[in-house]
């Protein structure tokens, strides 16, 4: 029908070799780009950390200066305030200036005690020349501080007087605030001797001579004489008992109630560490955002989001979830729960020595299961932190998904926004991995507390120890269940970068290549994706062990697997582009053999060997091959 078309054939034929040739090194050329342009981040996110930590560290110095400023100034003031209290104790008579206020205000009589204390040592070691301080010091006419040391001594017995007769009024009435406050002023004055004297001969049983003398003739006998030794050891153990009688009355009603007090501890200990490590975890986070914000020079302000923080603009609710990221699960915080849960534990076995054996039971069960909610909810919602980091680097990366039939100036477009959603990514896998690893940790460790400390008292009482080990068993299952949705997210996560670093870097010139008398190399993409994949499963060795590792490594590596066969299939193959994909399926094959389990590397293996065996290769009809794969 068109008998002129054989003429034209070698027109085009040219034209479509040199439309390829021209399409190969706009590949080099973007190539080069791609890289000069990562060069070029690399080194100006190296500066930006550079400059960051110069910052830091000039920010940590300048504090340091202020608080040594504050502290050398304050310091100065209080030597000022000391010289002008020893001046005015130091005058015999018609002091010159303004009467020091501390003195005389019942508001600050601690502070007022503290500081005549310290100037009367002062003083005393001036007129011995002990210390360092020279014998007659002076800082009047008066030749000495023999005056200051005279009145401060006065002072200070006045002042001990009244705080005394202000103790015996509160002892009255019962206000034990207030005897609290005198006793630790008191204190001050020969290490409180005064005031333990002054309470002791308050209390009824010294005061009552009628009392003591019967406690005397009942211990020492009676007025004909001395009784033996026996009798004087039977009445010593007589009065003895009773008194721990006088103690176990006093005491009975409070340790009625007393788990109900312990479990209220343990509680408000928990609220407040949890609240802590919130306030801590939402402090880095603005930290880490303020350190974000900082201006770039030579990087726009859309660029410098995309790079930095692939989470702009910043909604509350991502807020929340990303500042959430900052909220690992630790080992020592779960260590400082199960402390404290040892330390009600042997108050528990302490004051509840002489009760039965199924009180003991009773109240050791409530202070365990007690330490098993809080650490059951402080690691399932570590666990589930971690699944929403996932949810959102997951998120992040559909935006800046694209595949083989995403147009290149598109591709080229969303480099930078896709390796920051791989980045995000590759985080959240580490931050799970890790999360896993110390819930593992933290319940072991709750389960050996378990087994040493409690286990063993809960036997007296029916049914303890099952119900316990029961409620061990359901935390262990929501902390699995949680592990193992965040660990298929873990999977997706690996695999999408796996297909992104595939769809990014595989080339349509791969396995067609022009001069089929060089050597073939490993692709740019098989290359890339073993790096990858190798960084995965060193971190899953790290955090998983026996049959959980094995069981994600067969997932992970059955996925790569079909991951690789549905790309091979986009590609046409020349000779050399055969010899290149069965260098590409050795390398996969070599990784698959290091880290993943038998039956993945056996996959990989036969794959190698069938394209070996059949000569389609060398015919450049791979494509019949990869077509009869079944993934």
């Amino acid at each position: 029908m068109f008998p002129e078309a054989p003429k034209f054939r070698p027109l085009f034929e040219g034209a479509r070799k040199e439309v390829g040739d021209l399409c190969l090194k706009i590949d080099v050329v973007l190539d080069k780009l791609r890289m000069d342009f990562v060069a070029y981040e690399n080194k100006h996110k190296e500066s930006f950390e550079e400059l960051q930590e110069g910052v830091e560290d000039l920010t940590e110095n300048f504090d340091r200066l202020d608080s040594r400023v504050a502290s050398v100034s304050e310091t100065a003031a209080e030597i000022g305030d000391q010289l002008k209290f020893m001046m005015y104790f130091n005058e015999t008579s018609g002091y010159v200036g303004e009467e020091p206020s501390l003195f005389f205000d019942d508001d600050r009589v601690a502070e007022a005690a503290a500081v005549a204390q310290k100037l009367r040592a002062i003083a005393e070691d001036s007129i011995s020349g002990v210390h360092g301080v020279p014998a007659h010091t002076a800082l009047n006419g008066n030749g000495g501080l023999e005056v200051a040391a005279k009145n401060l001594q006065a002072y200070c017995n006045e002042l001990e007087n009244r705080l005394l007769g202000k103790f015996d009024a509160a002892s009255q009435k019962g206000d034990l605030w207030t005897m609290r406050n005198c006793a630790i002023i008191l204190n001050q004055f020969n290490k409180g001797g005064s005031v333990m004297q002054r309470y002791i001969a308050s209390r009824p049983m010294f005061m009552d001579l009628e009392v003591m003398s019967k406690d005397a003739h009942a211990i020492l006998g009676t007025e004909e004489g001395i009784a033996q030794v026996d009798d004087l050891m039977n009445s010593l153990a007589s009065v003895y008992k009773e008194i721990a009688a006088c103690v176990e009355s006093l005491f009975k009603s409070y340790l009625e109630d007393y788990a109900e007090f312990e479990l209220t501890s343990l509680n408000q200990l928990h609220k407040a560490k949890v609240q802590t490590l919130l306030l801590s975890w939402k402090l880095k986070y603005q930290k880490t955002l303020e350190l974000k914000s900082c201006p770039l020079a030579d990087i726009s302000q859309s660029r410098r989001n995309s790079i930095l923080h692939p989470f702009s603009p910043v909604s509350p609710q991502r807020r929340n979830s990303a500042m959430h990221s900052y909220a690992p699960i630790s080992v020592s915080v779960v260590e400082e729960f199960v402390e404290w849960n040892e330390e009600a534990v042997t108050r528990c076995k302490l004051l509840t020595l002489k009760e039965p054996p199924g009180i003991l039971a009773t109240n050791m069960k409530a202070i365990f299961t007690c330490l098993l909610d809080q650490v059951s909810q402080y690691v399932t919602e570590g666990l589930e932190r971690a699944i929403e980091a996932l949810k959102e680097a997951a998120a992040l990366r559909e935006r800046f998904m694209f595949n083989s039939n995403t147009n290149r100036k598109v591709v080229s477009a969303m480099a930078v926004a896709a390796e920051a959603a791989s980045s995000a990514g590759e985080s959240s896998f580490r931050a799970f991995m890790a999360a896993i690893q110390s819930a593992t940790t933290n319940m072991t460790m709750l389960q050996r507390f378990f087994n040493a400390s409690v286990s063993q008292s809960l036997l007296a009482q029916e049914g303890a120890h099952a119900a316990c080990c029961d409620a061990i068993a359901s935390a262990i299952a929501d902390a699995e269940n949680a592990a193992l949705r965040g660990l298929q997210g873990s999977l997706d996560t690996v695999l999408a970068e796996v297909e992104r670093l595939l769809a990014a870097e595989q080339k349509a010139t791969d396995y067609k290549l022009l001069d089929e008398s060089l050597t073939p190399e490993p692709t740019t993409a098989c290359s890339s994706v073993i790096t990858f994949v190798t960084r995965m499963a060193e971190v899953t060795n790290g955090a998983l062990d026996g049959l959980n590792r094995e069981a994600f490594l067969i997932q992970l590596g059955y996925g790569l697997y079909k991951s690789l066969i549905q790309n091979w299939k986009r590609f046409a193959f020349n000779p050399s582009g055969g010899l290149r994909l069965k260098r590409d399926v050795s390398e996969y094959a070599a990784f698959a053999r290091r880290f993943m389990t038998p039956a993945v590397d056996e996959k990989f293996v036969l794959f190698g060997i069938l394209i070996e065996l059949r000569d389609d290769y060398k015919k450049a009809k791979v494509a019949n091959i990869l077509s009869s794969m079944n993934t």
